[in-house]
This record gives structure tokens, C-alpha cells and sequence, in this order.
């Protein structure tokens, strides 16, 4: 999947996941869920809707799911992908409850 990203690309984890800054660079998001793998023992990601589609555009609902022993963090996104020449120049994740959390977190 990170194939498809640009070098450049400019990507906003989910916040269940993340507070910082945008994420800058392809490397940048491939190290960011590399750290995401090595903390949960299972990850998951369903999708829900896709609510618009363009040669340029998508935006989609997924729910996440990431288990470890001490518990599961689950929770719904709104994900709005921008496409530059048929890859992933730019990707916000949102909170699908527009600000309220729907995450489940455990003991950090």
C-alpha cells in the first residue's frame, strides 16, 4: 500500500493514533505504522462506506481495530485520500464523530 504514496506525500494518522503534525514523506508514514505493528498484536481495517469518488479524490468511513494484551483501541475514521498522477499525494484521517472520540483506548 505505501507504494502508492508519493515521496512527498503529506499524511494525517488516524487520531486515535496520533496529535502531531502531519506526517511529510512516504519514508515518514511507512516508520509511523511500522511503530504501529510492533505496538498491537493485531491490526485490522474494515471498510464501512465510500462517500465520494473522482479520478482525484476518494473519501471513505473505515472502522480500525488494534489489539495487544492489555486491550483493544477501536474506532471509526473518515479518510479523505488526494490523488496526483494515480498515487497518494495527501491523506487526512479524521475522527468519524466529528471531534468526539469513538476510541476504545487501552492502558497506555
Amino acid at each position: 500500500m505505501f507504494a502508492l504514496f508519493t515521496d512527498d506525500v503529506e499524511y494525517v494518522p488516524p487520531p486515535a493514533l496520533y496529535a502531531g503534525e502531519p506526517i511529510i514523506g512516504r519514508a515518514a508514514v511507512l516508520q509511523f505504522w511500522q511503530g504501529i505493528l510492533a505496538r498491537f498484536k493485531e491490526n485490522t481495517i474494515a471498510n464501512l462506506s465510500l462517500e465520494e469518488a473522482s479520478p482525484a479524490r476518494f473519501v471513505r468511513t473505515a472502522r480500525l481495530t488494534h489489539k495487544r494484551r492489555d486491550g483493544t483501541l477501536d474506532y471509526v475514521i473518515r479518510q479523505t485520500t488526494e490523488l496526483r498522477a494515480g498515487r497518494v499525494a495527501h491523506q487526512v484521517n479524521e475522527d468519524a464523530a466529528n471531534g468526539g472520540s469513538e476510541a476504545t483506548h487501552p492502558t497506555r
